[in-house]
């Protein structure tokens, strides 16, 4: 018996359990669907960081991060819901 299985990956947001019930397939349609972008806020309670030091030294922390996402859609919309490229007559 085969299982379906379904992954939704994000481009700069630590996917877990709280995160997405946040950020999913639902958000992202009403995104695209509707001319209003919503910016949701998305809160990451322990995210891990590489900071560097001076004398190329790096140190991994482990601090909160707050992250804003909103759609980044470098193409037109068109009335019917399909796109073409900007500049495009």
């Amino acid at each position: 018996m085969m299982r379906e299985k379904c992954v939704c990956k994000f481009r700069g947001i630590t996917l877990n359990y709280h995160t997405s019930k946040i950020v999913n397939f639902e958000l992202i349609r009403t995104m695209i669907l509707e001319q209003d972008e919503p910016i949701v806020n998305v809160h990451t309670q322990h995210k891990i960081k590489r900071k560097i030091r001076a004398g190329a030294t790096v140190d991994i922390v482990t601090e909160p991060e707050n992250k804003r996402y909103r759609m980044s859609f470098k193409r037109r919309r068109m009335h019917d819901h399909s796109s073409v490229r900007l500049g495009y007559i």
